[in-house]
Formats: structure tokens, C-alpha cells, sequence
């Protein structure tokens, strides 16, 4: 750094002293090195040595007998030529010569020379220049003469050309720099005589130059999906990002610099990207709406791990001349900063295809399960997502555009989930009859969701559900209800979102995916808040890993603050039960009028509901002996209650009328048709005889269950107690 050559004032008797710095930076990935020697004979060697040129470019200095290696070439084929070779010397082979230049690696080449006495009649010509100023040519001059190949010349050096005819020749400095001039004629005329040496010299004067532009980073910031300016958005580890590099300059200008971006683990270098853009200037501002403003790049998933940091350079190498080279680093003080990482949970969705009565089950089938998570893959702060479908679920609850129906078959997924005793999260698809109106709904917190299967909105009605099911509330776009009172950005994401998949930036006023409005992407705020609440919870965890037992599934809702109770089934499954208490309780009664179990619970809220109706379902630990003395369930909330009673087939015949006990399966293309007399079971609950899997919660005493199975498994339910059963399909 600083002037080459430098003036320095000698005293007399005393000694002064000249420092140079010099710095090295890495050879850029990709690039080798050619190591050029020149082997001279003869009794009359050149005395100024050779000049070697790689590739046409500027001639550099060989000694007769020296060697010189060039570094950061390219890996590829290359040319070198020897050049300066006096008229009584040849070259043997060919020059110039081709040489293939491997990553890492130096090539070897050899140049053979041969000299002989200079032939009579010859003389030489010695050129010296003398370069005062501040600001002299860093790069000096080249000498040609008359005409022929240029020779190199430093700013302050001596070169002798011989091997010339007696005679006048022309002499030219060449390689000028525009703030230096150069005094006199140029090219000059110079009369040789044999034997004889003809001094010519150039005075060269250089004004004061200085850089005229300042580089520096003002931000920067790897992005998954959304991210700050900031960088506050934390990353998920082991997931592809994008990074941006904001670097400025302090005025308008022509400067084209290389960022160096270096990823740092133990103090170790771990990965390195070289980032260039094609625009001819560096901007004078942030300008984070336009990508081509930013230097840009993909950073693989191996590089976002915790405990690594991060460096970045402007101009590493050096190439721009600016008025402060010590500004060029982020952070400022050249320490790394350390990324924000996060593991993220595996994301476990089973989807339930649900056919309503005889109508088409949801298109959902392992072939497009993957494609219809493609939306919230690429937005929510995920991983790994792990995905399965379950057989199809037949439901008499017709869904309505008015949003009749959903809230009934919402809790019927529950209870789906309950029975099987997962951890995974339930998302029923459905087959809508309509075009406008209800298209999907969640719970809140509670890893139950359902959606229509409409082909163009699929992707984003998945999405949007699953937010619920991550305690997600509404923002405010397309008018929905229960919106977050804290969301920060009016209609929009509010900061600049990215798609790594597409390569394509998401201006702020995006619509937020849990809104209402079409082509969304996600805000930071939600994005961290699903994060947060992922990492935080144990919804289910608890209840997957006890081990499968008696239990009784109890389920119901309160809707417009009046409590329902649905039919109660013994089953063995996982227990699942209340994460905590609260205004609700649902308790068991024996025949004797004593407690067996009493639960206090919260229920769960439905997003999409204007009623702001609330679910619960639970499978309560009870034995067979439990369940033999079980009378009576109670639900009780704040200012309603209800209750639910055993109706045995004797107290069902105490009421009067006709009943029966008798279940009948009949076949129906490819569909079980059942009939039975609810006033003794409200619901049957249909399992795969096979896989227990439950096939439907049949109700009103007629149903049509989508299985080609030959026999099935029922448990019926009287409202309190139940019982299974194998039936064979006639």
C-alpha cells in the first residue's frame, strides 16, 4: 500500500528508514499458477534480460538466467511469450507457447536461449527514466524500438537495446499514466555507431492523483423466506438461504468491486463465496427493492449450522484505489458475526381424504401430498416435513359455502387424531360443491385443519390452515375475523421476502398468508412467531410417547355459548388430556352418582369460526371396570351446562316405540351402505378391521362408508358407553 517507488531524505551520517506493507489476499477458487524459466548460453548474452507477457497482457521482467511464476490464472489453456530478445539471440521451439493451467496446481515452462557475438557494425542504445511526483505510474512504462516488441521499464530503471545497425533509430516510452508527461519528444531520434553505446533520457513528471471514491458494506443478510435489514429474522439450520450484500459507495462512479463473503467455524474458514453483479457502478444507497442492487448468492445448507460467523470484504483484492482502504469489512471491526440459528422440528402431516356421503373423496393421494405443501414449505421456517395419507374418511356433515358444516367436521378430524394417538398433525381435504365461499378451517394451537381441494388454491389454503394450527391469527387483507391486534404492517409483509426456490423477491406490501388475499407470502413477524411457538410446544408430545391403554374418547364444542356433547367411545389409544386447566370441565359419573374422573380444560378455538365456537377432545385413562360403572358424562362452561346419559337398549324400549339392536352392512359400488336405529346409537364409530384405522363417525342411522372391505368393525356408542362388533358386509 502507498507509493512504489517512495522519495525518501537522506542526512548526512544518518540513516533513514522505508517501510512498504504488502498485502496478500487468497487466490481466487479455480485458478493456478504458470512458473516461466529462461535458461541463456552464449558468449554474449542480453544484457537487460527478456520480458515475459501471459495472455498479451503487460510485460513483466526475466532475468537471462531468472525465473518467474505468475499466480490467480484461471484454470484453462494460457499463452506465454518471451519477448525483449536481442537481434544475436534465438529462442529454440515455439514462441510463444501454449500451457494448460490446472486449480491449485503450477505449471512448469522453460525457455532456451542462445546468444552469439553481436555482428559487426552494431551498437547499443541505453534508455533511462527519471520519474518525479507524488503520484507516479505504479505499473511503468514500456520502451519500443523502432517500432518493435515493447520492452519493460521502470519508473526509475535503465535498459540497454543493442544488436542496432550503425544508423539512426527511433526510441518510444510507451505505458504512460494520464497525470504524468512526459518531457520533450517522444518517440526520439538516436544516431548509433558501431560499437559504441548512445545514452537517451526521459524525465517524467506526474502530478498529485488521489482515489475519488470510498467503498464500504452497510448490511447485509442471509434470507430463507423473510428477512430484516437488520438480520434479526433467526435461520433455520440445515436449510438452503440467499444472502445479500448491500456495499456502497460515497459518490457516483465506475467501480465494479468483488465481495468476498468468508464463513468462519472454530476459527476455521469453512466456505467462501466470491459475489460480483453486471452493473457498471457500485450504488451510493440501499436500494433492497431492486436484487441488482446487492450482491448476491446461495448459501447450501452445510454452511447454516450454529456456532458459525460470518465476514464480508468490498474490494478484497485491492483492485480499486479508494481514500479509506480500512473501511471495507462487515461487521466494521473485522470480527465474524455469528449467525442466528435454529433447529426446526420435523413437520409431521398425515392427510385425511374425506368424502361427504356418496359425493368424491378430497384429492389428496401419495402422488401429490408433497405438492400440496409446496406454499408452506418454502415460507414457513421449516426443515424436514414428513407427510402420509390415511384412508379416505367418509363424513355425513355436508360442507356448506356459508361455512355451515365445517365447524362439526372440524372436530370430527379431532377426534380422528385423538383415537389414533399421533403426533402428527391432521389435515382433512375435501371436495367443495360450490365456487365461492368457505374454503378451509383450523383450530388454533391444536394440530387439527381442513380444506377444500380446489386445484389453484390448494397450496395456499394449506398454508394458510396450518398457520392456525401454529397459533397463527388473522392479518388484515381480504377482511377475515380474529385478527392480531399486534401485527405490525397494516396489509402487507412490511419487509422484503424471498422465494430461494424461484429466485424472487417479495415486495412489503405482499399480502400476508394469513390474510385473506390471493399470491401471498409470509411477514417476519409471523414467521418468528411460528418459530417461537414451534420450539415452545408440546402440544401432543406428551400424549405420543405414553403407551397405548383403555381409554375413553370424550369430544364436543361449545358453540354460541351452548354446550354439545358428542357420543363417548371406549378405545385403546394413547391417553391425551388437557395441557391445562381452564373455564370448562367434562366429568364422568358413576351409577352409584360418585366421580370417576372430572377434567378441567381450555378448549381449543376455531380460527375461521365468526361464532367463535371452541372443540375439545380428549382420551381419558378408564378400565374396563371404570367403563362398566360409567353412567353419565357432564359438560359444564361458563353459564350453560349439559349432560349426557346412557341410553341402553332397555331404556331406549322404556321410551316406547319400535327398536332394534340389529346393525346392516350392505354392498354399494365400491361403498359399505349401513343402517341401524339411532334411537339406541346415536354414532357408530367404523374402523378398517384390519388397520383399525376409523373409516367414519356415522350418524342419524344411515351412512355410506367408502371401503371395499368384506367386514368391518363397529363400535356403537349409546352416548356414554360402547361396545365393538365385527360385521360381515352383505
Amino acid at each position: 500500500s502507498g507509493d512504489n517507488p517512495r522519495a525518501v531524505t537522506i542526512s548526512s551520517g544518518q540513516t533513514a528508514t522505508v517501510q512498504f506493507a504488502i498485502a496478500c489476499v487468497t487466490p481466487p477458487p479455480g485458478s493456478g499458477s504458470v512458473q516461466v524459466t529462461a535458461a541463456t548460453s552464449g558468449s554474449s548474452p542480453d544484457p537487460n534480460g527478456y520480458t515475459l507477457r501471459i495472455d498479451g497482457g503487460s510485460p513483466q521482467a526475466l532475468t537471462v538466467n531468472g525465473s518467474r511464476t505468475v499466480g490467480n490464472l484461471t484454470a484453462g489453456t494460457h499463452t506465454v511469450l518471451l519477448g525483449g530478445i536481442a537481434a544475436n539471440c534465438t529462442v529454440a521451439g515455439e514462441n510463444p507457447r501454449a500451457v494448460t493451467i490446472s486449480s491449485g496446481q503450477t505449471a512448469a515452462i522453460q525457455f532456451v536461449i542462445a546468444c552469439v557475438a553481436p555482428p559487426p557494425g552494431t551498437g547499443s542504445v541505453q534508455v533511462s527514466a527519471a520519474t518525479t511526483g507524488s503520484s507516479p505510474d505504479p505499473d511503468g512504462y514500456t520502451l519500443q524500438t523502432d517500432g518493435g516488441s515493447p520492452q519493460a521499464l521502470t519508473i526509475n530503471g535503465t535498459r540497454t537495446v543493442g544488436n542496432l545497425t550503425a544508423g539512426t533509430h527511433t526510441v518510444l516510452l510507451g505505458g504512460i499514466a494520464a497525470n504524468c508527461t512526459v518531457a520533450g519528444q517522444n518517440p526520439r531520434s538516436v544516431t548509433v555507431a558501431a560499437g559504441q553505446t548512445t545514452t537517451v533520457s526521459f524525465a517524467i513528471a506526474c502530478a498529485a492523483t488521489g482515489p475519488t471514491v470510498n467503498l464500504r458494506i452497510q448490511a447485509l443478510y442471509i434470507t430463507q423466506s423473510t428477512q430484516s435489514l437488520d438480520d434479526t429474522v433467526p435461520l433455520v439450520q440445515d436449510r438452503a438461504g440467499f444472502i445479500r450484500v448491500f456495499a456502497l459507495a460515497d459518490r457516483d462512479n465506475t467501480a465494479r468491486p468483488a465481495v468476498r463473503v468468508r464463513f468462519f467455524s472454530g476459527g476455521s474458514v469453512i466456505g467462501t463465496l466470491t459475489l460480483t453483479r453486471s452493473v457498471s457502478s457500485t450504488p451510493t444507497a440501499v436500494k433492497e427493492g431492486t436484487l441488482n442492487s446487492s450482491w448476491n448468492g446461495a448459501v447450501s445448507a452445510s454452511l447454516v449450522q450454529p456456532g458459525v460467523s460470518i465476514l464480508a470484504d468490498v474490494d478484497p483484492a485491492n483492485t480499486i484505489a479508494e481514500s479509506n482502504e480500512n473501511d471495507n469489512s462487515f461487521p466494521s471491526s473485522g470480527t465474524p458475526q455469528p449467525l442466528t440459528v435454529h433447529a426446526a422440528a420435523v413437520a409431521k402431516i398425515r392427510f385425511v381424504p374425506v368424502q361427504q356421503g356418496s359425493g368424491a373423496p378430497g384429492n389428496v393421494t401419495t402422488a401429490n401430498k408433497d405438492a400440496l405443501l409446496e406454499t408452506a414449505r418454502r415460507i414457513y421456517p421449516l426443515h424436514s416435513i414428513d407427510t402420509d395419507v390415511r384412508a379416505v374418511y367418509t363424513t355425513s356433515t355436508v360442507l356448506e359455502a356459508g361455512g355451515g358444516g365445517w365447524d362439526q367436521l372440524l372436530g370430527e378430524i379431532e377426534e380422528l387424531r385423538v383415537a389414533a394417538g399421533t403426533d402428527r398433525t391432521y389435515f382433512g381435504i375435501a371436495k367443495l360443491d360450490y365456487q365461492v365461499g368457505q374454503v378451509g378451517t383450523a383450530f388454533l394451537a391444536t394440530p387439527s385443519a381442513l380444506g377444500g381441494d380446489e386445484p389453484t388454491d390448494v397450496r395456499r389454503v394449506v398454508a394458510h390452515e396450518l398457520g392456525h394450527t401454529w397459533n397463527q391469527l388473522h392479518t388484515p387483507c381480504g377482511t377475515p375475523g380474529s385478527i392480531d391486534p399486534g401485527y405490525p404492517y397494516g396489509t402487507g409483509i412490511g419487509v422484503y421476502g424471498f422465494d430461494v426456490a424461484a429466485g424472487t423477491l417479495k415486495p412489503p406490501s405482499t399480502p400476508d398468508i394469513m390474510g385473506y388475499c390471493s399470491s401471498p407470502w409470509i411477514s417476519d413477524y409471523i414467521y418468528q412467531r411460528v418459530m417461537t411457538f414451534r420450539e415452545a410446544s408440546a402440544s401432543i408430545t406428551q400424549a405420543s410417547a405414553a403407551a397405548k391403554q383403555p381409554t375413553l374418547l370424550i369430544w364436543g364444542r361449545i358453540v354460541n355459548g351452548q354446550p354439545v356433547l358428542e357420543p363417548a367411545f371406549q378405545v385403546v389409544t394413547r391417553p391425551n388430556l388437557p395441557a391445562r386447566p381452564g373455564p370448562y370441565t367434562v366429568e364422568g359419573i358413576a351409577t352409584d352418582g360418585t366421580s370417576l374422573f372430572r377434567l378441567s380444560f381450555e378448549a381449543a378455538q376455531v380460527a375461521d369460526d365468526p361464532r367463535g365456537s371452541r372443540h375439545f377432545a380428549f382420551a381419558v385413562p378408564l378400565d374396563a371396570a371404570g367403563a362398566a360403572k360409567l353412567s353419565d358424562l357432564r359438560l359444564t362452561g361458563p353459564g350453560a351446562t349439559v349432560a349426557s346419559t346412557s341410553l341402553s337398549l332397555q331404556a331406549a324400549r322404556k321410551q316406547g316405540g319400535p327398536v332394534s339392536d340389529a346393525i346392516v352392512a350392505r354392498r354399494e359400488a365400491g361403498a359399505v351402505a349401513l343402517e341401524w336405529d339411532p334411537s339406541v346409537h346415536p354414532m357408530i364409530m367404523v374402523r378398517d378391521p384390519d388397520s383399525g384405522e376409523v373409516l367414519s363417525f356415522a350418524r342419524g342411522g344411515k351412512a355410506r362408508i367408502a371401503t371395499a372391505k368384506g367386514r368391518l368393525e363397529l363400535v356403537v356408542s349409546d352416548q356414554v358407553r360402547s361396545q365393538t362388533r365385527r360385521i360381515t358386509v352383505q
